[in-house]
């Protein structure tokens, strides 16, 4: 759903949105793209589902290339909600049957899903940017066809029985919550990512608009987040062969310790050279920790790795999309800039939880 980020400001001018506005649509997707996951994660926990790893891509893809020619605001809030619930339903699925599929590297498998949807996201800003650009809002739909070429390999390539090493189970919510010690450490998991994620949803959300208010060309937008978004997908690479090392934790600390001044100083300098350089610093280190938390989420999930990975993935995003709506209103009574240097500052709130997490 990267693609998201560049349109913020040409919807805006398009349907005449204030920025609590826009910042309510960013809550939207959030809220469809993440909030749900939960749901599909225990139902994948309870009856497998190993199709949704490509019919929810394929529905994503034909909803939301659907958006440029909607003709009002309330359809286009429409199609973009419902294609979000095709987003929800592949994370929970495809997380949970990474690490069987990645033989003795589950670190590694995550770091490559979670690199391969970072890759997807940082391609948005500059792929609906350019078309855009080149073809009008209009031509969305034309991005369908490669998307569902690629369903329909996913379909052709999946191992019979996804991969699942432990089968379908018959878990719910209640036994993820009957143990205390890893709910306790699951809550700490989702709020360190929910923080980490409020950083970088601001960002790119609000970051665009300013951006464009200053006259910066779509293009240069879109250019500006695939090159952050790309960087934090390979960075991750890195990072979860490094973890072997290291430890998680350190790791993730990391990640919230330094991803917060880098952001604070990147917008504090923005729009010089060195502005640029830093958010796109933030925006690498604030994203790498995440497949690291979606492989602790599991580890203390029981036999609900969907659930856990849901938890990280849904809860946690859709939380940080809910922020978006203060944020906004606070960024109309203080103005962009102040508003931005408090979305750069929130992962420090997860500094002393990352100290909690258990070494591993």
């Amino acid at each position: 759903m990267g693609f998201l980020t560049p349109l913020y400001p040409v919807v805006m001018q398009k349907y005449g949105l204030s920025l609590s506005v826009v910042g309510a649509v960013s809550m939207a997707a959030a809220l469809a793209s993440a909030l749900s996951q939960p749901f599909f994660g225990m139902l994948f926990d309870r009856f497998g589902g190993t199709a949704s790893v490509w019919l929810a891509p394929l529905l994503t893809a034909v909803l939301v290339s659907a958006l440029g020619v909607a003709p009002s605001f309330p359809v286009f809030l429409v199609l973009l909600c419902l294609g979000c619930l095709g987003s929800a339903a592949f994370h929970p699925r495809g997380a949970s049957i990474t690490p069987s599929l990645s033989g003795s590297h589950p670190e590694f498998g995550m770091a490559v899903f979670s690199a391969g949807g970072n890759l997807g996201f940082a391609a948005g800003p500059a792929v609906i940017a350019f078309f855009i650009s080149v073809w009008g809002f209009g031509s969305t739909p034309i991005l369908a066809v490669p998307a569902a070429v690629l369903a329909g390999t996913l379909a052709l390539l999946m191992p019979r029985g996804g991969g699942a090493g432990r089968g379908v189970t018959t878990v719910s919510l209640r036994s993820l919550l009957a143990n205390r010690r890893d709910l306790a450490m699951l809550a700490r998991l989702v709020f360190i990512n929910f923080a980490l994620t409020v950083g970088v949803r601001g960002l790119s959300t609000f970051l665009p608009v300013y951006m464009a208010q200053g006259g910066s060309p779509v293009t240069s937008i879109g250019a500006l987040f695939t090159g952050m978004l790309a960087l934090g997908a390979v960075a991750s690479l890195f990072v979860s062969q490094l973890s072997r090392r290291t430890g998680k934790r350190l790791l993730i600390l990391v990640s919230a310790a330094l991803g917060a001044p880098l952001a604070v100083g990147g917008y504090i300098v923005f729009p010089s050279a060195a502005g640029v350089v830093l958010i796109i610093a933030a925006g690498t280190v604030l994203t790498f920790s995440n497949p690291l938390l979606i492989l602790m989420a599991q580890k203390h999930s029981g036999n609900s790795p969907a659930m856990a990975s849901s938890l990280i993935m849904g809860v946690s995003w859709g939380l940080a999309g809910l922020a978006m709506v203060p944020l906004g209103a606070l960024g109309e009574a203080l103005g962009i800039p102040a508003m931005m240097v408090i979305c750069g500052a929130f992962p420090l709130l997860s500094v002393v939880l990352c100290l909690r997490i258990p070494r591993d």
